[in-house]
């Protein structure tokens, strides 16, 4: 028998789990529109937390969502190219003292406070006005499909809980590409 390198397994169960999508995102619906010749996200989605995760959000632990976009030119023989990117990630923390829920928009700064963990959560669900990029971008004879994801980065997490986090399906919060043409 061939000894298995331990490294191996590691990496082999860390890249499998980017395969691996929980229930606990589903993004609904998705909006893209132009206003002064840039391109412009609306989406909806449903996070749902999972009790361990917001046990440790009652407990001072916060943690970082993402919101993943990505513009990808359709080519017949080749996989799809990817022409744009962008990613929003806000931080979501509790502060116990207050009893309230702070969002961080890290890509702008801004913090936002919510009385509760529904209207935070909600918040952090539904990306109003995201912009994108110039439509210039786009060639007039080429097919473009758009994807966008939303996950719980378990590297935000702090390090002596990552790797409990990165076996267990308690903290595999994140949603599936989802996916349509402009």
């Amino acid at each position: 028998m061939k000894k298995i390198n331990i490294i191996s397994i590691i990496l082999l169960i860390v890249y499998a789990n980017e395969f691996v999508y929980a229930d606990g995102v589903n993004i609904n619906s998705t909006n893209i529109y132009v206003d002064n010749s840039i391109f412009y996200l609306d989406a909806s989605s449903e996070l749902n937390l999972t009790e361990e995760s917001h046990k440790a959000l009652r407990q001072g632990i916060s943690f970082e969502i993402h919101a993943d976009f990505q513009l990808l030119e359709k080519r017949k023989w080749l996989w799809s190219k990817i022409v744009f990117r962008k990613k929003l990630i806000y931080k979501l923390e509790h502060k116990p003292l207050t009893k309230n829920f702070l969002i961080t928009n890290l890509n702008t700064g801004i913090v936002n406070y919510y009385k509760n963990l529904d209207a935070a959560v909600n918040a952090i669900s539904n990306i109003s006005k995201m912009k994108l990029f110039d439509k210039n971008r786009l060639k007039n004879n080429k097919k473009y499909i758009a994807r966008i994801r939303l996950y719980l980065d378990i590297d935000s997490l702090p390090s002596p809980l990552r790797p409990r986090a990165y076996f267990s399906s308690d903290w595999n919060i994140s949603s599936q590409w989802y996916r349509w043409e402009i």
